[in-house]
């Protein structure tokens, strides 16, 4: 079985923000966003957040190491070159693993495994 990765973060208040102001955002933006490349992947983590624009030839991931470190919000084109086939990749370009249409996402937790909770920040 072909399982996505099971790492999750929250989206930091600034990423949200900045996204939230772009226009054309095609989606609604996540609080919080799980990794979705294959699991038992060796790089950093990759997480989609938001398509611009009707023909989505671009997207926005955030982008982390399961370590330390700020997550960091990046741009890359989707790995399909059409991706409005039922096959089509929906991972960023040069992504490790499998395609995804290839994996699955479980929907029940690992013993351990919490959800995130989305706390905001103070307001000033």
């Amino acid at each position: 079985m072909n399982l996505r990765c099971h790492s999750m973060i929250t989206v930091p208040d600034g990423v949200y923000e900045f996204l939230a102001a772009v226009p054309d955002g095609q989606y609604q933006l996540p609080r919080w966003v799980a990794c979705d490349l294959q699991e038992d992947h060796r790089e950093g983590h990759v997480g989609f957040l938001q398509s611009m624009g009707e023909a989505e030839e671009t997207a926005w991931w955030l982008a982390w190491s399961g370590t330390a470190g700020e997550p960091t919000l990046i741009q890359l084109p989707y790995c399909c070159e059409d991706c409005s086939t039922a096959d089509a990749c929906l991972l960023p370009d040069g992504h490790p693993g499998r395609h995804s249409s290839q994996l699955i996402t479980a929907l029940d937790l690992t013993p351990g495994m919490r959800l995130p909770v989305y706390e905001p920040s103070p307001s000033r």
